[in-house]
Formats: structure tokens, C-alpha cells, sequence
């Protein structure tokens, strides 16, 4: 699966658990990849990183800048992978979710995705 592979299968994940889904442009998306909005309204801006090594802070700083850039409640970096410690640093005061393999996979089969 490639990256923009990863993001469609994305959108398809959050489409099956309730959320409207809008899929940003493959390039000059301003930080994030997709963008999410549950029933009352909350939006998620999701930077979508499809790697084989741990995901560093650049993946945190897109996805901050995208938060206010879309207006956004939220901001989060969504994986295949892990995240480096200075993903981690960066995040907790930007107040940015990291979610990795284990994560995701737990969501996907929690929902009954394939």
C-alpha cells in the first residue's frame, strides 16, 4: 500500500465509524491529509504517515500548522508505524494524538473493519 493507498483506506475507516470524511488535495494540503468531523460537529485534521521506520516531529508540526490553517478542533498524526520520542515531545504540548500500528489496528477491528 502506498501513501495516498493509506489515506484512501483511511478515509473508508473513519467513513465506518460515523465521521464525515473530506480527503485533501495529494499535494499543497497545508498539514493534513484528511479531514474529519463527527456527529456534534468536533473537527479532526489527520496527517496520514505510511512508513516503514518511526514517524519523527516534522509529521507533529504538519499537522499543527493545519489545525488553525482549516479551522480545526484538533489535530492528529495517524500511522502504520511508531513515532520517534521527539514525535512524542513535540506533541503533548501542541496537543496533538499520535496514533500508531497497535492503535489503529484496535480501532479498525473494534468497528468491524477489514
Amino acid at each position: 500500500m502506498e501513501g495516498r493507498e493509506f489515506e484512501e483506506w483511511l478515509v473508508e475507516l473513519f467513513e465506518k465509524a460515523g465521521y464525515r470524511v473530506e480527503l485533501t488535495p495529494a499535494s499543497r494540503d497545508f498539514g493534513a491529509d484528511l479531514l474529519i468531523e463527527d456527529a456534534q460537529g468536533y473537527r479532526i485534521a489527520i496527517q496520514a504517515k505510511r512508513y516503514s521506520s518511526a514517524v519523527g516531529l516534522e509529521a507533529v508540526q504538519q499537522v499543527a500548522a493545519a489545525v488553525p490553517f482549516y479551522d480545526m478542533d484538533e489535530g492528529w498524526v495517524v500511522t502504520n508505524s511508531t513515532y520517534t520520542e521527539a514525535a512524542y515531545q513535540l506533541a503533548e504540548p501542541n496537543r496533538i494524538r499520535l496514533i500508531d500500528r497497535k492503535e489503529l489496528l484496535e480501532f479498525a477491528h473494534e468497528i468491524g473493519f477489514r
